[in-house]
């Protein structure tokens, strides 16, 4: 949307229509990502906003959410604004709140103008330690008080546990606690600290992965038994921390998979993450990494990446099985119709094709056939092949990193160390991924691949023995 949200900077939240009413908030968490002290003007007068409510209504777009610092600390024109959208033909509007300011009387005045939903921010299920977080005393006795008001009109409500780290051992106990407390909620988001705004003065703040990859599953089970849905958003975890057993409840997930089957892999909505997040050491070898963003650059630098491993190996098909969460399209005389069509239909996190040379024009298609991952198996390779080559690291260049197309080579026959140096060398300006050297391994060519590696920044790896 070309709302507050693009022009406070927030480009990055174009999976729905994102509308901050203020950001003046009546909480002071210590984790918040948007806080006001980041805005010189907190509250903009409502001609502006209006203007930009009446642009995001002339584009077409049916969800709406009202967000802040808190939106509800401006009750007439948070009603006003969301009457508009309503008239102008938005059929979902949802509301992000703290719920510490609503009671019968507000929720139901939201109601009438036309509200549809309700994200909550309850933070914990223990009262002490969800005020701690939202830096208010009294607040987790108000925030249950304002989702029954909502409940009570007939509001959907989803609730969000920001997992930090005090809370990261209590997910599962949360879940218990809202089945009992809040029986008419049936959604929970299931976000995290992220280390911006205030947090990244204190990325202490971020859970430790370590604790979640044992409870997230916990909480998922207990969840499903409650009948109520677990959600993993784009500022929750990264799938290896719980989710690799429902990867269609991450929103990167979902939204990864719509790209590769549009051939849409460069407008992903929702994926562009500007540069927030990156793929480490372990998701090298991770078979979910098609579907998932990684973790944030400051996880990787505070924590080392703690708790991140491969729950689904990635195995290039040089010869071996592929593993869970893989499919492979053989086309070891170079890729056809057929071949494109079945990578299409496709549907494991990791795609690969398979095959020895590729054709002009192949890069192109393999970008638009969902494919994930291709393999070449070769001791040589064409002109075509190295242009095409090329042509994928370009279009790789523009992606979302879970998004671009990962190339593996693998060589059966070396001749000379000298010419597989050459060969390897032309593959590395080429943009492939990792070479793979099909042979007996023996000391020589362990400190060729440790050199080759060390020289121009290009995994060579060998067979394990």
């Amino acid at each position: 949307m070309t709302g507050l949200n693009v022009l406070r900077g927030e480009e990055h939240h174009r999976t729905k229509g994102l509308l901050r009413v203020t950001m003046a908030c009546n909480e002071r968490c210590p984790f918040c990502n948007v806080p006001v002290e980041d805005y010189e003007r907190p509250t903009p007068p409502e001609a502006e906003l209006l203007r930009e409510l009446d642009a995001f209504v002339a584009s077409g777009e049916q969800t709406l959410t009202l967000s802040g610092g808190e939106p509800t600390l401006y009750r007439k024109r948070l009603a006003n604004v969301i009457a508009r959208a309503r008239k102008g033909g938005v059929r979902f509007v949802e509301l992000q709140t703290n719920a510490v300011l609503l009671d019968a009387g507000y929720a139901r005045e939201l109601v009438d103008a036309g509200l549809t939903s309700a994200f909550v921010s309850l933070l914990s299920d223990d009262p002490a330690l969800h005020d701690r977080l939202a830096g208010l005393e009294g607040a987790f006795q108000r925030c249950l008080s304002g989702i029954d008001a909502l409940l009570d009109v007939g509001v959907s409500v989803t609730l969000n546990p920001v997992i930090a780290r005090v809370t990261e051992r209590r997910v599962a106990g949360y879940v218990d606690f809202v089945a009992e407390r809040l029986p008419r909620v049936k959604v929970i988001s299931l976000s995290a600290v992220q280390p911006h705004g205030r947090a990244r003065k204190d990325p202490e703040l971020m859970p430790d992965y370590a604790a979640l990859t044992e409870e997230v599953p916990e909480a998922l089970r207990r969840a499903a038994a409650h009948g109520i849905l677990v959600l993993n958003p784009y500022c929750g975890l990264p799938a290896c921390v719980g989710w690799a057993a429902d990867p269609e409840r991450s929103v990167e997930a979902i939204e990864a998979a719509a790209a590769r089957s549009s051939g849409a892999r460069h407008r992903a909505r929702g994926l562009d993450n500007t540069g927030n997040k990156r793929h480490g050491p372990p998701c090298r070898e991770c078979a979910l990494r098609p579907r998932c963003g990684g973790a944030w650059h400051e996880y990787w630098d505070h924590r080392g990446g703690s708790g991140l491993r491969a729950p689904l190996v990635r195995i290039p098909p040089f010869g071996q099985v592929a593993s869970a969460g893989q499919h492979v399209v053989a086309a070891r005389d170079g890729l056809r119709p057929q071949h494109f069509a079945e990578l299409a239909r496709a549907s494991r996190p990791t795609v690969w094709a398979l095959t020895s040379r590729l054709a002009p024009g192949d890069a192109e298609r393999l970008g638009r056939s969902g494919c994930t991952d291709l393999a070449l198996w070769a001791d040589a390779f064409d002109a075509d092949t190295l242009r095409e080559l090329h042509a994928i690291a370009r279009d790789n260049a523009e992606c979302p990193s879970e998004l671009r197309l990962r190339v593996a080579v693998g060589l059966p026959r070396l001749g000379s160390f000298t010419r597989a140096h050459a060969l390897i060398s032309e593959l590395a300006r080429a943009g492939v991924d990792e070479v793979h050297l099909l042979v007996k391994p023996d000391e020589r060519h362990r400190r060729f691949a440790e050199a080759v590696e060390r020289e121009l920044g290009i995994q060579v790896l060998l067979p394990k023995v």
